[in-house]
């Protein structure tokens, strides 16, 4: 092949691989997940320009100081219009404010992922929203997070080895087909979504390409259950005449139960009400699970109780191994 033929190929080929880049995004909201989120994609590409939006002028002021953001604003109004990509991380119940401000904002096609903790009534409320525009709509869940909230918490690294839930449809049934099959009708092009998949998986973290209601009914067992267990847990402690020389006997069992029972309540009751009817099949279900453990330690039955306690030690040291170690996430 001549010198400026191979050349014009080399160019060709650079300029398309940068033209699956997403060059300008934008994220609303930067406390805990969204200063991380962005401290993270300038991290794995510092050619990214990224905007963001804050209620909290000193917010903004602060992440442009530490360089995760190259300009920010306190509204959304047509200021995200150049985005290509938008992160929503805001609390669950005004995620679906913050899609009618963006679509309202600019008649451009945009991709937007929020970042909270339930699925099914938001990607519904979403389609509502954007129906007839340009904009699409993909739920995403990072499972990473800390019972701390707030820009100053934020870690560029927060998403490094931890699953990354993208729901691009709603329906369970969908997850058994063919990805392009499962994304027809969606609107959602499979290389848009594995443009998406490439820019998440550079922040170090392991995406999961699942239903909104496979999500849900997960995310109901391996985070909603244990925070609202963590909170009646020290709920129970403070309603029994415990003073505080008794709680710092607490050794490392109560510290790890309680830990995130200490994050905001706010936050925390949007995510229960999003996801209630999951969470309320489960309390029955684990309700039940405790009559019966209570029926065999009144019984005294030594043998069930062991068998109990090896079910479980069991179960959990195989999933342990499977997840590489002791690499425990929050959600």
């Amino acid at each position: 092949m001549p010198f400026l033929n191979l050349c014009t190929t080399l160019k060709l080929k650079k300029e398309k691989l940068h033209m699956l880049k997403f060059k300008k995004i934008a994220v609303v909201g930067i406390g805990l997940i969204g200063a991380s989120m962005a401290a993270a994609l300038k991290e794995s590409d510092s050619e990214i320009e990224i905007t963001a939006v804050d209620r909290s002028a000193e917010s903004i002021k602060k992440a442009e100081k530490l360089g995760i953001i190259d300009q920010g604003f306190t509204e959304i109004k047509n200021h995200l219009s150049a985005c290509d990509l938008i992160f929503i991380a805001v609390p669950v119940a005004a995620i679906a404010s913050v899609i009618r401000k963006i679509r309202d904002g600019s008649q451009k096609k945009q991709l937007l992922i929020d970042l909270g903790s339930t699925k099914k009534e938001i990607m519904q409320q979403a389609a509502e929203i954007l129906a007839g525009t340009a904009k699409i709509f993909i739920g995403g869940h990072p499972m990473a997070g800390s019972h701390k909230s707030g820009l100053d918490w934020h870690q560029a690294d927060l998403f490094k080895e931890a699953p990354f839930i993208l729901t691009p449809w709603i329906q369970a049934d969908k997850s058994s087909l063919e990805l392009s099959e499962a994304l027809k009708g969606s609107g959602i092009e499979v290389e848009l979504l594995n443009k998406l998949r490439d820019l998440i998986e550079k922040t170090g973290a392991r995406v999961h390409i699942i239903s909104a209601e496979e999500h849900d009914r997960c995310t109901a067992y391996l985070s909603h259950l244990p925070h609202l267990l963590s909170s009646a847990l020290v709920n129970l402690s403070s309603e029994k005449d415990f003073t505080d020389d008794f709680l710092q006997l607490s050794g490392s069992g109560y510290r790890d139960m309680t830990r995130i029972a200490g994050s905001s309540p706010e936050l925390w009751q949007d995510i229960i009400i999003s996801n209630r009817g999951n969470i309320a099949e489960l309390i029955a279900n684990y309700i039940n699970e405790l009559k019966e453990l209570q029926l065999i330690i009144e019984n005294n039955e030594k043998n069930k109780i062991l068998n109990f306690l090896a079910n479980a030690a069991e179960i959990k040291n195989k999933s342990r191994e499977k997840r590489g170690g002791n690499n425990e996430l929050s959600s």
